[in-house]
């Protein structure tokens, strides 16, 4: 939602620490102090979860040469309602709310501050390494709860650039969280506690509420010539980080690179590529053994931000390496809706990678195959007014047959591009 100021404005001491941003045509039309206002509601569900409802906001505030914006808020509300035993009930819940504000300590520095709350009653585990199976007992008509856990968590956490006036930014982050995870009885989680340490394999750890604590620092990269749809540039994020837990003697180190490109092609179209290697080290939960990223933690493989098509959750291990290409358009003018700036895009996508459970080459958890999983797919994105961008997409992946035989596709709807 475009609204221009009704009365003057006094300046906002920016110091122009980061390189300067040439405005396209397009940008010089907008009024350079407005506010932007977009919304995207959330339907959805299944038998497991029942009705999922919800929605989500974004809020950015432009102000002159403030880029990519003077500050942002995201707003995240999704919960899911179900009928069973229990009577009616909430199921499943995710909140999320976050401040991105690029003008911190006048522009010397930016903040980008994330809480949020996670109850998922299907949440996927499946074992430890490349090799794990999904396959069901004799006689079973399905999978049930044998590859799924209740997850519960909430999170803070802080990541700060310190600019230095060039695109290279020193980064420190901040990671707390209290972890609450329900093992059902007979589930492949219940199984790799109770066998203890198992050679070959990390043990299996985490099944305790905790406290969670989490420290990373390293550096940014960054020459992107927007934020919101980028077409040239790239994005690094390196890092290391080390957590610490209050039960069962959790604690562990990760090193991990974020590496994305851009570039322009010829008409609408934008080539769009991300490496992600994260090196876990220590005792490792088992939770944390699927993501990777010491500044900003993601599930790799499964889910709308790693391996798209495969379940979340399907792998797990301490080394984690994994590829997205992308083909982007906007091949679509930009049209005015009820006085809304709106523009459609489309995505095609390759995505790739594989776990180790260590860090042996061979190993009876990772298997002596390539091992290489993947998902293919595409779909659509809508940009409303600059900053706020809602995406919908749709993935194969052989994995994806672990969750659903008879349609092995995973859809996705999430806000911004995927990097």
């Amino acid at each position: 939602m475009r609204a221009e100021d009704s009365h003057p404005v006094p300046d906002v001491p920016v110091v122009p620490l980061v390189p300067p941003h040439e405005h396209t045509e397009e940008e010089k039309k907008l009024e350079p102090r407005r506010y932007e206002l977009a919304g995207f509601p959330i339907v959805g569900g299944n038998s497991d979860i029942g009705f999922q409802f919800g929605g989500a906001a974004t809020w950015t505030r432009f102000y002159d040469e403030s880029f990519p914006y003077l500050w942002n808020v995201d707003l995240l509300l999704s919960a899911s309602l179900k009928d069973d035993s229990e009577g009616v009930r909430l199921v499943q819940q995710s909140h999320v709310l976050r401040l991105d504000y690029p003008a911190w300590l006048g522009g010397r520095a930016r903040l980008d501050a994330r809480a949020s709350f996670q109850r998922t009653i299907n949440a996927g585990y499946y074992g430890i390494g490349d090799a794990t199976s999904a396959g069901l007992p004799t006689g079973a008509n399905g999978p049930g709860q044998l590859y799924e856990y209740t997850q519960m968590e909430g999170r803070e956490r802080n990541i700060v650039r310190v600019h230095t006036g060039t695109p290279f930014d020193l980064a420190v982050g901040t990671n707390l969280r209290i972890e609450a995870p329900s093992v059902y009885g007979g589930s492949r989680l219940a199984q790799d506690v109770a066998a203890g340490d198992v050679p070959g394999r990390p043990q299996v750890l985490g099944t305790q509420e905790m406290l969670l604590g989490g420290l990373a620092a390293g550096f940014f990269v960054d020459t992107r010539d927007s934020e919101f749809i980028t077409r040239r540039g790239i994005f690094y994020q390196v890092g290391i980080s080390g957590t610490a837990g209050t039960a069962e003697n959790v604690g562990y180190g990760e090193v991990s690179a974020v590496l994305a490109h851009y570039a322009p092609l010829p008409g609408p179209f934008i080539f769009a590529t991300r490496f992600l290697a994260s090196f876990q080290f220590g005792r490792v939960p088992f939770y944390d053994l699927m993501e990777g990223g010491v500044f900003e933690p993601q599930f790799l493989f499964g889910g709308e931000q790693g391996v798209r098509g495969v379940p979340n959750g399907r792998y797990a291990g301490r080394v984690k390496m994994v590829n997205n290409t992308e083909l982007r358009a906007t091949p679509f003018p930009r049209f005015t809706l009820l006085g809304q700036r709106l523009r459609i895009g489309t995505t095609v996508f390759f995505d790739a990678g594989r776990v180790w459970s260590d860090y042996a080459v061979i190993s009876v958890a990772d298997g002596d195959a390539a091992g290489i999983k993947y998902g293919v797919g595409g779909g659509l994105f809508l940009q409303w007014g600059e900053a706020a961008i809602f995406r919908i997409e749709a993935a194969y992946s052989p994995d994806a047959v672990a969750e659903n035989p008879d349609l092995p596709v995973g859809i996705y709807v999430s806000d911004g591009l995927m990097f």
